[in-house]
């Protein structure tokens, strides 16, 4: 079995140590990482694409249970294993998506169980991956969307893409300069592109996260962002999707 890549996330020093050394025992265990906050390990996690993250969950910044929430909507890896001294967040563990809870002091035995889960999953969508060729076919990332404008289809680069808007039934698409139609709803748009830099900021509207110019405070503590178009668009965003906002932009105070 290949090495599985392990992030450890923990804002003490002597438990990100002791972890390292319960994991030194195993030769499939390779740490590639770690970090003392959220921030920092939503970065690493980007960077080094784990199989597995060790996650405390009162950890600066971002909390734990942030960043496994983020985790989870992105996609099946890493497997996250909450490790603290609380056992009250066990079944928010869960309800997150979480592979296992590991509760300090870490026991090996304990350390062991939690191993032989996390190898059995990986070994589990491996073969999913080797015996179902429509998965790999899906896990195929696309950088081109289907549009229309003026009874002619094209196919335009992701990163063309400023925003996009639910009109009439289909959606429009903003480039810099010029509108297309989506013919499908906001949602299945928003399934398509959930694998890159893109963000539903309401019910309405989708948003390329690498457009965003600036963020403008509103009353009652909302906000609205500025897009980078030509009319230099502004798109109110949701109440309830201004921390998950916030997260990906990494923005850990107010802005």
């Amino acid at each position: 079995m290949k090495k599985l890549k392990a992030l450890i996330i923990d804002d003490e020093p002597p438990a990100r140590d002791e972890l390292k050394y319960l994991l030194s025992e195993y030769e499939d265990i390779e740490i590639v990482g770690e970090a003392d906050n959220g921030l920092s390990a939503l970065k690493l996690i980007e960077e080094l694409k784990p199989e597995v993250v060790f996650l405390d969950i009162n950890i600066p910044k971002i909390n734990g249970s942030d960043v496994a929430k983020h985790i989870s909507s992105v996609g099946k890896l890493p497997y996250v294993v909450f490790v603290t001294a609380y056992d009250m967040h066990a079944i928010e563990a869960f309800e997150i998506g979480a592979l296992d809870y590991l509760l300090k002091p870490i026991s090996q035995h304990r350390l062991y169980k939690t191993l032989e889960k996390i190898r059995t999953f990986y070994k589990d969508m491996e073969w999913k991956r080797q015996y179902n060729p429509s998965l790999e076919f899906e896990n195929k990332k696309i950088e081109k969307l289907a549009v229309e404008k003026n009874g002619r289809i094209k196919l335009i680069d992701l990163d063309e893409i400023i925003f996009a808007e639910a009109y009439e039934g289909d959606v429009m698409v903003k480039t810099k300069s010029d509108n297309f139609i989506y013919k499908g709803t906001i949602k299945s748009l928003e399934e398509k592109l959930k694998e890159n830099a893109f963000f539903r900021v309401q019910k309405s509207y989708i948003v390329n996260l690498n457009k965003i110019i600036e963020i403008l405070p509103w009353f009652k503590g909302t906000y609205w962002v500025v897009m980078d178009d030509n009319k230099k668009t502004q798109i109110p965003v949701g109440k309830s999707q201004i921390k998950e906002l916030k997260l990906l932009l990494g923005l850990d105070r107010d802005v």
